[in-house]
């Protein structure tokens, strides 16, 4: 792949404002991350599970600032390399999307099993957590299995090499739809149950408005990526394509703890209090 002067121009513009994203999501989350340790208020289930999924959140977000001394300058390293400085921001891109369907399925599970809840809430959790690490350890597989030597900008697709990219675009695709119909189901069943007290349709408010900003994030950039390839646009306008998609979905995960403050009264005291 070699980029015109004016490709190189774009590409550093889009990548510029992605990087900012990128480093208002690595302060943001990895702020509700510390909120959540610190704050003896937070530490059900799904509160754990929110600040586990702020965690790898902002590993997801490091990785894409990886490139930015590469991006400005030669651009070029090895997928050896590659490979090895994104393995966390890889495991942190699936398993955030993984932790974000458990936080669905434990609210399923609250509201189905209303009375069952408190005796089973401590194996959910165990459960979830080995779900997330298995989703999170599926892109290593990925990338020893396809892996294939070469030269390449370290984005966060790039340690995808053949058939693994597909394979990865798919199981976030999957990951983000799930998540949807969690969601969905569970604000059907709290709408018609008369046994769901108002505080606790309202902290499922904020964590609904969380989903829809982070699925829709990863559904329109996926979507757009797609399109993109469907158009047949050269592999040098596919690369500079990837970094105005990544704007949407970067825009979501960075927002996540935005709106936490914003709807929860429970999230907003605790930030107050941590940060004084």
């Amino acid at each position: 792949m070699k980029l015109s002067t004016g490709e190189v121009d774009a590409a550093r513009f889009l990548y510029s404002l992605l990087a900012i994203i990128a480093s208002c999501g690595v302060i943001s989350n990895f702020a509700l991350f510390l909120v959540t340790l610190k704050s003896e208020n937070l530490r059900s289930s799904c509160h754990l599970l929110i600040g586990l999924c702020a965690l790898l959140d902002t590993f997801h977000e490091i990785g894409q600032l990886y490139q930015f001394p590469l991006l400005f300058g030669d651009g070029m390293i090895s997928s050896r390399t590659c490979a090895l400085i994104q393995v966390l921001p890889e495991m942190g891109v699936l398993g955030g999307c993984a932790c974000l369907l458990c936080i669905g399925l434990e609210w399923l599970t609250s509201v189905v099993c209303i009375a069952r809840y408190k005796g089973l809430a401590r194996r959910l959790l165990r459960a979830h957590l080995l779900l997330i690490s298995l989703f999170g350890c599926y892109p290593l597989f990925l990338m020893i299995a396809y892996y294939q030597p070469q030269m390449q900008i370290c984005s966060i697709p790039s340690p995808f090499h053949g058939a693994a990219t597909a394979a990865w675009g798919q199981m976030l695709l999957l990951l983000n739809l799930s998540s949807l119909v969690v969601y969905c189901c569970v604000a059907k069943i709290i709408s018609i149950s008369p046994n769901v007290s108002s505080a606790t349709r309202a902290e499922f408010r904020g964590n609904f408005a969380v989903m829809t900003a982070d699925v829709s994030g990863w559904v329109v950039g996926i979507g757009l990526l797609v399109a993109a390839q469907a158009v047949h646009l050269t592999e040098e306008h596919l690369f500079i394509a990837s970094y105005f998609c990544g704007l949407f979905i970067n825009s979501g995960i960075a927002a996540k703890s935005l709106i936490y403050i914003w709807m929860s009264t429970e999230y907003r005291e605790a930030f107050r209090v941590v940060f004084r």
